[in-house]
């Protein structure tokens, strides 16, 4: 049964996530699938999270199509492509107990490792592996579907790319609607995609968009490199209470 309460704490992190994604160009399932567990089962936060997903990252990609780097996007896409059945295994077979837990080691992880990659990687442009790629985008594809956290994979590589600003918002961006054409069909034939997930998530949409106006504004006043610290702490904050919610 769907509360006003239940409405409300969804609607709210939806909105905050929404503004982290728009601002930095990924966040959204990392700051909002730990959050929503706490006020829906965790599958149904990934659902909740695939939806309203949908709305940033196609919007993202319109605006900067011009952006978008397509010689990355194909062997990270064919990648997704390939690893999203996996991922859907995981989430049908392992209980929402063991999801929580993996999602807050996972939360914890991903942290570190864009905090640390970020740091290593944001000097030069590496050059590019399409069997690397490939292989991160197959790793983000098993996440998307299993927990919708497949940021991390993506972020590391691009920022070994040397991917920066618009650039990196709209290459990861148009990986993330190619998981979602992806992945959404996938959790429907599985049977994980519920009315109360949809319900939920369409009472969400308008905070999403909200979210993305305030992300918005955001981006344009607080400099990179303090924004992206300030991610990195909450991320690392947002994994330890999800792993301390799972024992409890």
């Amino acid at each position: 049964m769907i509360t006003l309460g239940t409405v409300a704490a969804v609607a709210g992190i939806i909105l905050a996530a929404a503004a982290v994604q728009r601002s930095v160009g990924f966040g959204l399932a990392l700051f909002a699938v730990p959050l929503l567990a706490f006020v829906v089962p965790t599958k149904s936060a990934v659902v909740i999270v695939f939806l309203d997903g949908a709305i940033i990252s196609a919007w993202l990609v319109a605006r900067l199509w011009h952006e978008i780097d397509w010689a990355t996007t194909r062997p990270l896409g064919v990648g997704t492509f390939l690893g999203a059945p996996v991922g859907v295994v995981i989430l049908s077979v392992v209980s929402a107990s063991t999801l929580r837990l993996i999602l807050g080691v996972t939360t914890c992880l991903a942290a570190v490792w864009i905090a640390v990659s970020a740091r290593r990687t944001s000097s030069s442009r590496k050059v590019a592996r399409p069997v690397r790629t490939f292989a991160m985008g197959f790793i983000s594809g098993i996440l998307n579907t299993s927990l919708a956290t497949n940021g991390p994979p993506l972020v590391y590589e691009l920022r070994r790319l040397g991917f920066e600003g618009d650039r990196f918002r709209a290459t990861i961006s148009s990986v993330f609607v190619l998981s979602n054409l992806i992945g959404l069909p996938l959790l429907a034939a599985a049977g994980l995609v519920t009315r109360f997930d949809v319900a939920l998530a369409a009472a969400a949409v308008l905070p999403c968009i909200l979210g993305i106006g305030l992300g918005s504004r955001i981006s344009g006043r607080m400099q990179p490199a303090y924004f992206t610290w300030s991610v990195d702490l909450l991320l690392l904050s947002t994994g330890v209470v999800t792993i301390t919610k799972a024992f409890s």
